[in-house]
């Protein structure tokens, strides 16, 4: 998870094309594009950031007439971040330094930039994703079971549990087994509605549906036909599945996960 790949876009302009403009001409620039922020780089390194403080501070001074490129050829680099970091350290750094943003930078380039409010959202939803798959993880299923262990209306579990992943792991390798959660994965998420979840961890899989049992049901028969029919490598995968409901087979939802977990393990 390196910042390269959560970075933002982020407008910029080279020093050199300010030769014959003033700071009021960069100001311009900077609405015309409706933006937060307009970097200014030299040599593909970002040396200033435009910003509405910058512009007031223009103002107030009244160097809006000012040669753009003068005010600017002295300025030294700005602080990077470097497209390498984790994700994850990116964001405790800021949070704790309170940086509210910061140019982001691939062998001394400059190649966008990082927000911590668009960081943030970006981070939750790192959290309760399963990395190999994109579906939701073990962490986020435990949240909503304790959310909606007092839940009034009516909603369906799917369990599915794929069986010899380490048998194919020793015959296969690592990458055959990886290739078939990941099949897994987008299958079920094609078998369920938008409103539904699908969580993932180790070699099972859980679906919450919301809706009253016809539906799940329905949804479980689609489910574990295409599982049936699923081959990978012109290899037929063994699997577990079972679903239950609630109110109309248990009376509510902890009970229902807990006969789920003991249906897959007693079908072994």
């Amino acid at each position: 998870m390196n910042l390269k790949d959560y970075i933002d876009k982020a407008e910029s302009i080279d020093i050199e094309e300010l030769k014959d403009k003033t700071l009021s001409d960069l100001i311009v620039k900077f609405h015309a594009k409706n933006i937060l922020r307009l970097y200014v780089t030299k040599e593909n390194k970002p040396i200033f950031v435009l910003t509405p403080k910058e512009i007031v501070d223009i103002f107030l001074n009244n160097l809006q007439e000012q040669n753009a490129y003068n005010y600017l050829k002295d300025k030294s680099s700005l602080e990077c971040f470097d497209a390498d970091l984790h994700i994850i350290d990116i964001y405790y750094q800021m949070r704790k330094n309170k940086i509210l943003f910061m140019p982001v930078c691939e062998n001394g380039k400059f190649i966008g930039e990082i927000d911590f409010q668009t960081l943030s959202l970006k981070i939750s939803f790192i959290v309760i994703k399963d990395q190999l798959t994109g579906v939701y993880n073990k962490k986020y299923f435990d949240v909503l079971i304790e959310e909606y262990k007092d839940f009034n209306k009516p909603i369906g579990f799917i369990f599915i549990e794929i069986k010899e992943l380490p048998v194919f792991e020793g015959l296969y390798g690592v990458d055959m087994v990886n290739n078939i959660i990941k099949t897994y994965a987008n299958l079920l998420k094609s078998s369920v509605r938008n409103i539904d979840f699908v969580f993932r961890w180790d070699n099972q899989f859980r679906i919450i549906i919301f809706n009253n049992l016809e539906v799940s049901a329905k949804i479980f028969e689609r489910i574990k036909n295409r599982l049936e029919n699923l081959k990978i490598n012109d290899i037929k995968i063994p699997f577990n599945i079972c679903m239950t409901h609630v109110p109309e087979i248990n009376t509510d939802i902890l009970m229902a996960v807990e006969e789920c977990e003991e249906r897959l393990i007693k079908r072994d």
